[in-house]
């Protein structure tokens, strides 16, 4: 265990403790978001988050493809967007001192140089085009390789992966500190798509490919004593499927999601039939006009 992963260990711990602190008073007040569901989607987050850093994949993923796709998998398309769903930060701040949620709420509505420093770094796009670069990177031949050699580097890499996931979800689910607009439900939608598709045309090449990608994992599938019967090609073509059908199932079902809410909020979703649809005069058949009797 490396110092990140201890780091990460303790980190999970004093969330944990605020945010069961700060649900607990929120509670007790009646407040409608700390409830149940959220509590067990917070839960969710943390223990998905604790298998990807504290379990045995953050070592086996120096010997299967697989795993370290799962670790992207479960921490970027699930742990994070349920933090987000959980209100986790909405709801800690209230496990906080008195005197630091001031202070944290105080920044917030501030508009110090900071306070607009971060508003500017954060837009949309730009922490989508982040998002999708390192994503990307993360994935490349080269770049994997020299990570997997070194643990350290390749925690501290999930870490910024993790972070960069953070606030693309930040913006989409509109959780979390107020420093922006509402994005439009349009526009989240689109960047859902875009992400998706960067994600295929990574995902697609690995699962597909015949020849293996990676040298650190020929060198890994060189050794004898392997834990699992699965050949390179095996361990590529399940790492593949994996990334490519856990991000479908998150991006596409966050876009039917998205579009759901804003038919909602114009009330779109009824099926009530267009007024005088059945007048006599629209159901003539055209030419027939003059048989009907005045």
């Amino acid at each position: 265990m490396n110092v990140l992963t201890l780091l990460v260990g303790l980190l999970l711990i004093a969330v944990t403790l605020f945010y069961g602190r700060g649900w607990v008073r929120l509670h007790r007040r009646g407040v409608p978001f700390a409830n149940l569901p959220r509590l067990v989607v917070f839960l969710f987050a943390m223990t998905l988050t604790a298998i990807v850093f504290l379990s045995p994949l953050n070592w086996l993923n120096q010997e299967y493809l697989f795993v370290r796709v799962a670790q992207h998998v479960f921490l970027c398309l699930f742990a994070v967007p349920a933090f987000f769903i959980s209100c986790t930060f909405d709801i800690a701040v209230w496990g906080l001192p008195k005197p630091a949620r001031r202070a944290i709420s105080r920044w917030v509505h501030s508009r110090g140089l900071l306070r607009r420093a971060v508003h500017g770094a954060t837009q949309s796009w730009v922490v989508i085009m982040l998002f999708i670069a390192l994503f990307v990177s993360w994935y490349d031949a080269r770049i994997a390789s020299w990570l997997l050699a070194r643990p350290l580097a390749h925690t501290a890499s999930l870490l910024l992966l993790g972070a960069a996931a953070m606030l693309v979800w930040w913006r989409l689910i509109g959780t979390g500190p107020r420093l922006h607009t509402e994005l439009s439900p349009w526009l989240a939608a689109f960047a859902l798509l875009f992400i998706e598709l960067a994600s295929m045309s990574t995902a697609v090449p690995i699962a597909f490919s015949t020849d293996p990608i990676y040298a650190h994992y020929v060198a890994a599938f060189a050794q004898p004593g392997r834990l699992l019967p699965l050949t390179i090609a095996d361990d590529q073509a399940l790492g593949g499927g994996l990334l490519w059908v856990g991000g479908s199932a998150v991006f596409l079902s966050s876009i039917v999601l998205i579009l759901n809410r804003l038919f909602d909020r114009h009330g779109m979703n009824g099926s009530d039939p267009l007024p005088g649809w059945d007048d006599d005069d629209r159901m003539i058949m055209p030419g027939l006009e003059h048989r009907v009797k005045k």
